[in-house]
């Protein structure tokens, strides 16, 4: 099995303390290695931790508009470089969730729709890697893998039809039954995720006094600088948990999701 949370804010200075408020939704299993994707200066930056590792330094990464929290159970002969999540690519980074059947068939197959340039660059031994290297070729058709400009709606609709052909694939080698997985991904300045069957919730993070990280309590003086930024921070989270609790709302199985730098969220 896999999972991700993956949040969106409008103050990247404050994003361990977004992550704070949302730790106890990412709850990886102790087999499963950890990671964590962020942009630093505009460029990838990554942290993960071995099955057995600390993972405090998981909820520290550096001050970015966008962090992806992803984990997985790596099996014998799989290694934490190319085949732990979440996975990166250029300004991309990708992660899943669910586990499907005739996993390896499928990993084989999509890896056959792929142009030659991303069947070599993408490395991996896992389905969802698969799954990654097929919506960049949905985005490198429409010739904007590389475009900061690209639209939140643009890159769902590139994840979405990377679902679909998962789906098309399973279908293909003989599963009867639908895939169940949930795909999310972000170039720092958007973040799509895409729901087959899967859970799939979002949560919209409203400005607050009270931190932890900062001994601030909900009565904290108003007029302190430190104080009013808390106040006007705000984020979008997404996760794949089934269950994350009160004040989340659950897409459908089908649904997708968009969310830009202004935190403007769409669901399809």
């Amino acid at each position: 099995m896999s999972q991700f949370l993956s949040l969106i804010t409008a103050d990247a200075s404050l994003v361990c303390c977004e992550l704070e408020r949302v730790r106890a939704v990412f709850a990886p299993g102790a087999h499963e290695v950890v990671g964590v994707g962020a942009w630093q200066d505009g460029q990838i930056v990554q942290r993960s931790a071995a099955a057995g590792a600390s993972r405090q330094a998981v909820w520290e990464p550096p001050a970015s508009p966008v962090v992806v929290l992803a984990s997985r159970a790596l099996a014998v002969g799989q290694g934490l470089e190319t085949d732990a999540q979440p996975f990166r690519f250029r300004r991309w980074l990708f992660a899943a969730s669910g586990a499907l059947t005739r996993a390896d068939q499928v990993r084989a197959r999509v890896r056959e729709t792929l142009p030659e340039f991303l069947a070599g660059a993408v490395r991996g031994a896992t389905w969802e890697v698969a799954a990654f290297a097929r919506f960049l070729t949905e985005l490198r058709a429409l010739g904007r893998m590389e475009d900061e400009r690209l639209e939140a709606a643009t890159a769902a609709g590139c994840l979405a039809a990377a679902a679909k052909v998962v789906e098309e694939v399973s279908a293909a080698v003989g599963v009867a039954e639908r895939p169940v997985f949930s795909l999310c991904a972000s170039n720092g300045r958007t973040l799509v995720a895409v729901a087959r069957g899967a859970p799939l919730s979002y949560a919209l993070l409203e400005g607050q006094a009270a931190c932890a990280r900062h001994g601030l309590t909900d009565d904290a003086r108003a007029v302190e600088p430190l104080v009013q930024d808390h106040l006007r921070r705000r984020s979008v989270v997404v996760t794949s948990q089934q269950s994350p609790g009160p004040g989340w709302l659950r897409l459908a199985g089908d649904a997708t999701l968009a969310v830009d730098l202004r935190l403007a969220v769409t669901v399809r």
